[in-house]
């Protein structure tokens, strides 16, 4: 191969890369502004929660978490067909970028006979190569899915009342979300998407009780593991669909709850690794057996976040600062059930 040859591969070359160069900037930039729109959504799920007069408009709290998770999951998991016919181009140009430059490499391999300059020419050669393969299956890849672009939560993930990553609050928003259903005396717990990974415990206090009792002892007395068990972990195959899209799981009958009136308090209490969580709802005029009833309040027991502006993160850290002589201190409820379901999967 002659030298005006060489020459002619490399300036090709030059220009395929410059191309290149080029495209990926376009790639970029539209794969940028969909990160951004999916960013805003998710900040947008995450302070739905906090939001003032939360509950004055009950109906609207449910479609508002399922519009939010349709348009999160619709942008994240949208193929635009030009941008992946765009980047397979870019792929396959810089494979034929990669062929040009083993040609050229291996007709100088021929032509020199020093083995110092070999040595250096398939160094080079094999450093080039993969840089180009990585960018081209992990950087041109990556850019066909919005979630690894943007580092955000896949719609799995963000389903995930387990998964921790990006300080989700998952069990939050089934909290807020969730309503009652009772239907021939049967009482379902419902949801506007199939969250995972939800442990719930329901609890019925009649008017006339006392008051003041500490239900978030959750049957005190109890150690931890008998507590831990009286949680009932919701499988998505066990849900139904009533007369609404909500996803329903039946907990109990009013019956075997001791129901003896028409009016009467009810705690749904949401566990999983993220948090404990407890949504109050109140039951009036029960007469026809056949009710939607809608969340007044809720608590956030336990939030397990990772930040330094968390006060059970600062807790911690002055626990463990503490050292073995610090004296015991009571712990939060919703800290050590989680914590004993961690030991329970190691």
């Amino acid at each position: 191969m002659s030298g005006e040859t060489i020459g002619l591969l490399l300036a090709i070359n030059s220009g395929i890369l410059s191309v290149v160069g080029l495209i990926t900037i376009f790639i970029s930039m539209n794969s940028q502004h969909s990160v951004q729109y999916s960013r805003e959504i998710l900040w947008g799920i995450f302070t739905l929660p906090y939001k003032k007069n939360l509950f004055l408009d009950k109906q609207a709290i449910g479609q508002e978490v399922f519009r939010k998770f349709i348009l999160y999951e619709q942008i994240i998991k949208d193929k635009n067909a030009f941008l992946i016919k765009i980047i397979t181009f870019s792929q396959m140009v810089l494979t034929f970028s990669m062929i040009i430059w083993t040609t050229i490499v291996l007709n100088l391999l021929i032509r020199n006979p020093s083995l110092a300059d070999k040595i250096i020419l398939l160094l080079g050669l094999s450093l080039a190569l993969c840089f180009i393969f990585y960018f081209i299956v992990k950087i041109l890849g990556d850019l066909k899915n919005v979630s690894k672009v943007g580092q955000l939560p896949t719609v799995e993930e963000l389903l995930d009342a387990d998964f921790l990553a990006n300080n989700l609050n998952v069990i939050t928003l089934a909290a807020v979300s969730s309503r009652l259903k009772i239907l021939d005396s049967n009482i379902y717990l419902g949801f506007p998407i199939p969250f995972k990974n939800l442990r719930v415990k329901i609890t019925l206090q009649q008017p006339q009780e006392n008051e003041d009792d500490d239900t978030t002892n959750l049957n005190g007395g109890q150690t931890l593991t008998a507590q831990l068990d009286s949680f009932r972990k919701l499988d998505l195959k066990d849900f139904k669909l009533l007369d609404d899209d909500y996803c329903y799981y039946l907990m109990s009958d009013l019956h075997s709850l001791g129901v003896s009136g028409n009016s009467f308090l009810v705690t749904i209490d949401l566990l999983s690794r993220q948090g404990l969580v407890a949504a109050e709802f109140y039951c009036e005029s029960l007469n026809n057996h056949h009710k939607l009833i809608f969340p007044y309040s809720f608590v956030e027991r336990f939030i397990n976040r990772q930040s330094d502006l968390d006060p059970f993160s600062r807790y911690r850290k002055n626990l463990e600062n503490g050292g073995p002589d610090r004296p015991a201190e009571r712990v939060n409820l919703g800290q050590s059930l989680i914590e004993l379901m961690e030991n329970e999967v190691k």
